[in-house]
């Protein structure tokens, strides 16, 4: 993985994070997959939304990578019975 230390190419959190709360409202409920937090980032001009599930996913490849401790099957359980099971489909080769 080439290394990206340019301070023009890294996104910064804005300290923004929204919900659809009319959706949540109107569709009676919580339901993760749709009513997951985003989170703003900001790239130099350019401004955008990380989806809870893709920092999940995140995460799991520093899991992975073995970059932070074991957080145990039992909690990627709930998250993934909370988020979907696409958070298991990570694919991390170490060879790279």
């Amino acid at each position: 993985m080439e290394k990206c230390f340019d301070e023009k190419k890294i996104a910064k959190l804005t300290g923004t994070a929204v919900q659809d709360d009319e959706t949540f409202k109107a569709e009676g409920g919580f339901v993760p997959e749709r009513d997951q937090f985003y989170f703003e980032m900001k790239q130099g001009d350019y401004v955008f939304m990380v989806g809870f599930k893709e920092l999940l996913i995140c995460l799991r490849l520093l899991e992975k990578m073995d970059e932070i401790p074991e957080i145990g099957e039992k909690w990627w359980q709930q998250m993934a019975t909370l988020y979907g099971n696409d958070i298991y489909m990570l694919k991390y080769d170490e060879a790279k």
